[in-house]
């Protein structure tokens, strides 16, 4: 059932339903019901001890064409069908902005902090308000209902529905799509009354913004849990060099022998960078890149192309450690945040935007350091974009002493701002447990 408060909206902004029904005669010939899909309903996890980050609602879209047909219009105790039920003409996206409210009473339910909707009257954002850190949007697809008017001439009827919504999880950190996940939500209104396709539609999206909410990734996601964090994993030996073994005295010497450690990581729909630190292989990115995928694909500047496992990840940190197939791999050496103070010059490699700017070199400096979401950070005007992320920032002796992982851009343009953050790397090295070993 739906709660008050979600009812109440419901009634407000279905007053003009969105199911219509076409006219059939004493002699239209039965109409097949839509087979309306059992669904199993999920209880919402809670947004738990750990203090959810604020999310706030984006879009809902009905993927739907004009005068579709989802089910069929029944009558009579038997509840056969008499005609089609269709989706009214025009309705497509205001539909979607009426079901919104139901998904974000389910939210505020299960504990999660919503920004932008504690006070709808207000028009400007409230300074002091917290930002949204991450946006949901969902598409409505697949719909399937059918309405039973039991008596004739009567207004009140029964119904069955069910759909699927595609759901996306937007980081504005990372400025990535974090989560994609498609729920299904079913429902039964088995007493009769008005409005009873409309009702049952209401009943199953909300349903399947349950099972959104019962999907401990999602909690995960949006609470900050680190499953990891809570359990001590054994360390990770890995031979990385903490000093260059040689290097050339000039800059441009330093730059060139960087890019043949720095890959482009091709993770399913996803590409991000990434960096080699051993001669075995061991290669370091940010978890957003490889998102939940098992193995990944990198591609070097020479054009060498080799498979790699992710086999540590640390979500709270946002790092990542792959091992690529057996083979000698050239290396960067590592370093600390430490070793570079404001004002000093830094260099990133990466592949920002897309793979045809593969091992892109930008320069600047250190602009200072900082915290984000409690975690340090380093910061630097270094020019950096989406693609970079999992790339290398290196000092000016080609030791790495962050990895960047986010930026300020400004908006709708998307131009950066040379506000750019970076892990340290010796916290991307803590955090996944990665002890040096000799070679």
């Amino acid at each position: 059932m739906l709660s008050p408060r979600a009812r109440s909206l419901r009634w407000t902004v279905f007053l003009a339903p969105i199911l219509f029904l076409r006219c059939a005669s004493a002699r239209t010939p039965a109409f097949e019901s839509a087979p309306v899909r059992p669904v199993e309903q999920r209880q919402p996890l809670p947004a738990g001890e750990a203090e959810a980050r604020p999310i706030e609602f984006r879009k809902l879209l009905l993927k739907l064409p004009h005068d579709h047909v989802i089910g069929a219009i029944e009558a009579g105790r038997a509840c056969t069908g008499i005609g089609p039920l269709s989706w009214k003409p025009g309705r497509e996206a205001g539909a979607g902005d009426e079901l919104a409210p139901l998904l974000t009473d389910e939210l505020t339910s299960a504990g999660y902090t919503l920004a932008g909707v504690s006070n709808p009257d207000v028009i400007f954002d409230d300074p002091r308000d917290r930002k949204p850190e991450f946006a949901i949007a969902g598409i409505i697809r697949d719909v399937r209902a059918n309405v039973c008017y039991v008596q004739p001439k009567h207004s009140a009827a029964t119904a069955r529905a069910s759909l699927a919504v595609e759901w996306q999880i937007y980081s504005y950190r990372t400025r990535s799509v974090e989560l994609k996940a498609t729920t299904e939500g079913g429902s039964l209104v088995d007493a009769a009354q008005e409005g009873a396709g409309s009702e049952a539609i209401s009943r199953a999206f909300v349903s399947a913004a349950r099972n959104l909410l019962a999907d401990a990734r999602f909690r995960d996601l949006i609470a900050g849990i680190d499953l990891g964090a809570k359990i001590a994993q054994p360390p990770i030996p890995v031979a990385w060099e903490r000093l260059p073994a040689r290097r050339e005295p000039d800059f441009e010497s330093i730059v060139s022998d960087s890019r043949m450690s720095v890959v482009t990581v091709y993770a399913g729909d996803a590409m991000g960078s990434g960096f080699v630190i051993s001669r075995d292989g061991y290669l370091l990115t940010d978890q957003h890149v490889v998102g939940s995928v098992r193995f990944v694909r990198v591609k070097f500047v020479t054009g060498r192309e080799v498979d790699g496992e992710v086999v540590r990840v640390d979500r709270r940190r946002d790092v990542a450690l792959i091992k690529l197939e057996n083979d000698v791999y050239p290396y960067l050496p590592l370093g600390e945040s430490s070793r570079v103070r404001p004002g000093a010059d830094v260099f990133a490699i990466g592949t920002p935007l897309s793979e045809n700017f593969a091992q892109t070199v930008t320069k600047g400096i250190v602009s200072g350091y900082g915290e984000e979401d409690g975690l340090r950070i380093l910061r630097s005007d270094v020019s950096v974009h989406r693609g970079n992320s999992g790339g290398p920032l290196l000092d000016g002796s080609g030791v790495v002493v962050g990895l960047s992982v986010s930026g300020y851009m400004l908006m709708p343009e998307g131009v950066g701002v040379g506000l750019n953050a970076f892990i340290p790397i010796e916290e991307a090295l803590d955090a996944l447990a990665i002890e040096q070993r000799e070679k």
